[in-house]
């Protein structure tokens, strides 16, 4: 489930970047059909795109990039505490629940509202007054304050409206199928509600469709002018459903289609400007694997609301099943009784611990990728360690063999010594075979 959450901010990155392109080309290209070909396009690019990217870095990457070993080995917490007093410090990881469990919060209200909008307007309908039409239905009803609007292959008007260019109009949204882009739209909002640009993506796709339906109106043979003066009546104090193409849009969206009704076609060349999304996510596939960015990533795709680090009766269960199953003799000593430095400082002896126990693992059942979170008091000794398989025996074998009576060198924040929590990704392509 928080991988989801992981996914949605890589899409986020993706929206940002290719927003302002969408922007121009929905606002001055007046080929509508490419316009929504190129929103839907880029909606599945925003989605599919961080699935494809490798979110976890190469052991060497963490070895060979020493500039950056900080960022890579805490990106969860440094927690302070006095020797005295075990009061921690907020950190990253005390507010990364609190920000997982917001971001479900907002997509379980988003998902009611949508549930509500549904059921309100399958109401409206059930109540209408049905007439079939060639291709479509015709729904009416006596609710003066709902502006015209369709959805699927319903047109509902109220009985006071009787323009023929309105229902033309309508017509237009119901064989073109808009409200399947619609649809997805909404969707695509409740999987990152917090972003203000997927909702403005929405708005943009909804402003094209009302593009596409108004060059419909006006190349019926309509007066221009007549209709443009009723779009603007039409504006003013009505409510509209926000899952369905709706006659009329918001203020500032109905000045749009009033001055893009007095244009010329666009030029052929104005199309152009939308390679400039290949750029635009080459940069933001980069800013999604930087170090820093895989970290968070990491953090929040393992992070699990309920405690896994083991009690002392637990550790002392792990280290007398180890006796029992007996540690190698060419295990080198240095496994079983060493003070090394702390990851935060030199990661380099922690990830030999690790190779070295691997080998002896049996490398048939090691997962490609494992995430290990180790957990060490102000004294530098191991609390806990635990990775995203810990239903794997062989892991969970290899992990206490390269943690057995570990102790790290102790961290000071000035006279402080200070307890440390950090995440190290482990490629099993990079340990030696």
């Amino acid at each position: 489930m928080n991988t989801l959450f992981s996914l949605s901010l890589s899409a986020s990155l993706l929206v940002v970047m290719l927003y302002p392109v969408f922007h121009i080309i929905v606002n001055r290209c007046r080929s509508f059909r490419f316009n929504r070909l190129l929103m839907l396009s880029g909606i599945a690019i925003i989605i599919f795109a961080p699935i494809a990217l490798a979110f976890e870095p190469t052991l060497e990457s963490v070895l060979f990039n020493t500039s950056i070993q900080t960022n890579i080995i805490q990106p969860l917490e440094i927690t302070a505490s006095d020797a005295d007093n075990s009061t921690a410090e907020t950190s990253l990881s005390d507010f990364l629940p609190w920000i997982i469990g917001l971001y479900w919060i907002g997509v379980f209200v988003f998902i009611a509202r949508q549930i509500i909008s549904y059921t309100h307007l399958w109401r409206i309908i059930s109540k209408s007054e049905k007439q079939q039409m060639e291709g479509y239905v015709l729904c009416r009803h006596d609710r003066k304050a709902i502006a015209p609007f369709s959805w699927g292959r319903f047109i509902i008007l109220p009985y006071s409206e009787n323009e023929q260019s309105i229902l033309t109009h309508e017509k237009a949204h119901t064989f073109k199928n808009h409200w399947i882009d619609v649809t997805i739209a909404d969707f695509f909002c409740i999987f990152m509600w917090y972003n203000p640009f997927a909702w403005m993506l929405k708005n943009l796709i909804k402003l094209n469709h009302e593009y596409e339906a108004d060059a419909e109106v006006i190349d019926s043979d309509i007066d221009v002018l007549s209709y443009q003066r009723l779009l603007i009546a039409k504006a003013a104090g009505n409510r509209t459903l926000h899952i369905a193409n709706n006659f009329a849009m918001s203020k500032k969206d109905f000045r749009r289609r009033v001055l893009t009704m007095s244009q010329s076609k666009s030029s052929k060349g104005i199309k152009w400007i939308a390679v400039t999304i290949l750029p635009a996510i080459a940069i933001a596939a980069y800013a999604d694997t930087t170090p820093w960015s895989v970290a968070v990533h990491n953090a929040i795709s393992c992070y699990q609301f309920t405690s896994t680090a083991p009690s002392d009766t637990e550790i002392k269960i792990a280290a007398e099943s180890l006796d029992e199953k007996g540690i190698p003799e060419e295990l080198p000593a240095t496994l079983i009784t060493k003070r090394i430095p702390s990851p935060l400082t030199d990661p380099n002896p922690l990830l030999k611990q690790f190779e070295m126990s691997m080998e002896l693992a049996d490398k048939d059942l090691i997962p490609d990728k494992i995430l290990v979170r180790i957990q060490a008091d102000e004294d530098g000794n191991i609390v806990s360690a635990t990775t995203n398989h810990d239903d794997n025996p062989e892991v969970r074998v290899a992990v206490e063999r390269a943690t057995n009576q570990i102790v790290f060198e102790v961290v000071k924040d000035g006279d402080r010594k200070i307890s440390t929590q950090f995440a190290l990704p482990i490629r099993k392509a990079s340990l030696p075979m």
